[in-house]
């Protein structure tokens, strides 16, 4: 496809507006920004290591080259205000705390924190509970909070289904454990030791139970390509949960003295930005 040639240049509505020498005026040093429409209304709340640099990016917004989104921004933008902090993860933890109280209109990420999910786990009697909630006051043991946890918590159900029904192949599974909607409660009939090992995996103590699912499955009857390859995904899919979502839980409760097996989800959302700006920054020290 030939791409269509501009006969006159993208129009830079942010410097006409503003003028260039505002954005010279921009210290370069961490912080976070606000823009706003000519109603004053809020529209967009930023963070950035060097606000001069990140603010000076939006006069150059092309519309065949960045998104919809931010072209619709910068010409609803009439006026800008920025904030300094002391460090980089600063910023980051005050851009959350604006997102999570203002809610601007066109921020979308960690706007809406509690949407977060928890595990609960009730064992009882040889059968294990485990219920996708968020809410803290329910009964059982509270694990989380985590993010994206839906489709791992399904994955987890359907193998722990396979390891309370080592006689049964995936063909005898109950249709609620194929669906893509997110599952709810689901109760299991496991030996004490696998149940043990399950709250070790949801506190992010031990993989152990990743182990012992792997082994459970490797006898299980394939009936399908299907069968094997959601069973081959799940494994993959709770593997890498533990990492990104109890074993994280773990390090938070851990720097925040916490006794409690669960934490908020703002702190978890604080945590997971200010880890990803420490991994980047590790990054960049050890790049060649």
């Amino acid at each position: 496809m030939n791409q269509q040639l501009r006969l006159l240049p993208a129009p830079r509505p942010l410097t006409d507006r503003l003028g260039a020498a505002f954005f010279r005026g921009i210290p370069r040093v961490p912080g976070v920004y606000r823009m706003f429409d000519e109603a004053g209304l809020l529209l967009y709340v930023g963070q950035s290591s060097d606000l001069r640099d990140r603010l000076n990016s939006y006069r150059h917004v092309h519309p065949d080259r960045d998104s919809r989104k931010t072209v619709r921004l910068v010409h609803l933008v009439r006026r800008i205000e920025w904030e300094v902090c002391d460090s980089p993860v600063s910023a980051v933890l005050r851009e959350n705390e604006l997102l999570r109280t203002l809610r601007p209109r066109f921020n979308r990420m960690n706007v809406y924190p509690k949407a977060c999910f928890f595990i609960a786990m009730d064992r009882e009697g040889g059968v294990l509970r485990l219920t996708l909630t968020r809410d803290t006051d329910g009964s059982g043991k509270l694990f989380g909070a985590f993010r994206g946890a839906a489709w791992p918590f399904a994955a987890l159900c359907r193998l722990l289904f396979i390891a309370s029904h080592t006689n049964l192949s995936l063909g005898h599974f109950p249709s609620r454990l194929l669906t893509s909607a997110p599952l709810r409660t689901q109760s299991f009939g496991l030996e004490e030791a696998l149940a043990q090992e399950v709250e070790n995996y949801l506190a992010g103590d031990s993989m152990r139970l990743v182990e012992s699912l792997m082994g459970g499955c490797a006898g299980v009857e394939m009936r399908t390509a299907f069968e094997q390859n959601l069973m081959l995904g799940d494994l993959v899919t709770v593997e890498e949960f533990f990492a990104r979502g109890p074993a994280k839980v773990r390090r938070l409760r851990q720097q925040s003295d916490g006794a409690a097996d669960w934490v908020e989800p703002e702190a978890l959302v604080d945590f997971l930005a200010a880890n990803r700006l420490e991994v980047a920054a590790l990054n960049d020290r050890i790049a060649p």
